[in-house]
């Protein structure tokens, strides 16, 4: 805190001068939601982070017939609930279940606005561990308790089913500990999430949380667990092909060898 001298008005005046003015918050796009296949939405949120401006973050609407689910939260309650009545808008209800895929900001700063719809949240148990670490709000419910894979179809824990259309997979440690992707078989759509890289991409990211060493074998894994996949969502930039594990795997490979 500046140290204002009141018997040297001088010394107020120069401080005044030279304070820096507030910054100023760039304008965020709208929230959205675009469809990219059948039964399937991308939803985009945005925060200002300084210094570099708005920062997109992707995550998933997954119309199933008789449920819905939400593949990670926007950046904030507020905007997780404006997503909320999208998706009520789009679909004609509103989520039955919502799928975390790791304890950061841009994944599951809605989780308050979940739980005040009364939508159940999923994510692993390491993301709820961090969580608290982090200001974040933990999930009600956990998935991959013991297990590296499971699919998840339905509202509740009875519901869960290796055959199901959605399959939720724990390839190790990359971005974060506790990353996971989500597959949605009927329309070969995989969602990355942090751990997948966009296409312009020229480094990893946010590294703060992330096993570097792992990063890239994390990747082999998820490719080798969907073969099928066609359409792949990273968090941060337009969905692309298969063509983005590789180029995941290329930059983990790079940055693990600069360490």
């Amino acid at each position: 805190m500046m140290r204002l001298l009141l018997t040297l008005p001088f010394v107020l005046l120069a401080a005044c001068a030279s304070a820096p003015e507030p910054e100023q918050q760039a304008e965020l796009p709208a929230l959205s939601l675009e469809k990219i296949a059948d039964g399937v939405w991308v939803h985009k949120s945005y925060k200002d982070i300084h210094p570099w401006g708005p920062i997109l973050s992707n995550g998933l609407v997954i119309d199933m017939g008789e449920n819905v689910a939400l593949v990670d939260t926007a950046w904030t309650n507020e905007d997780t609930s404006t997503l909320l009545d999208e998706i009520e808008k789009t679909t004609g209800v509103l989520p039955d279940i919502a799928i975390i895929t790791h304890a950061h900001e841009d994944k599951m700063g809605g989780v308050g606005a979940l739980q005040q719809r009364r939508i159940g949240g999923r994510a692993h148990p390491l993301t709820n561990e961090d969580a608290p670490g982090r200001g974040l709000k933990q999930t009600l419910f956990t998935i991959l308790d013991g297990v590296d894979r499971q699919t998840l179809f339905g509202v509740s824990e009875e519901n869960i089913e290796r055959d199901g259309p959605i399959t939720v997979f724990y390839p190790g440690p990359g971005h974060t500990r506790d990353n996971i992707v989500v597959y949605y078989a009927p329309s070969k759509v995989l969602f990355g999430g942090c751990l997948i890289r966009p296409g312009g991409a020229t480094n990893l990211g946010n590294t703060a949380d992330g096993d570097i060493g792992h990063w890239a074998e994390a990747v082999r894994k998820v490719a080798e667990a969907f073969p099928d996949a066609e359409i792949v969502i990273p968090s941060h930039g337009a969905p692309g092909r298969r063509e983005l594990l590789d180029h995941t795997i290329a930059l983990a490979e790079a940055a693990a060898n600069a360490q």
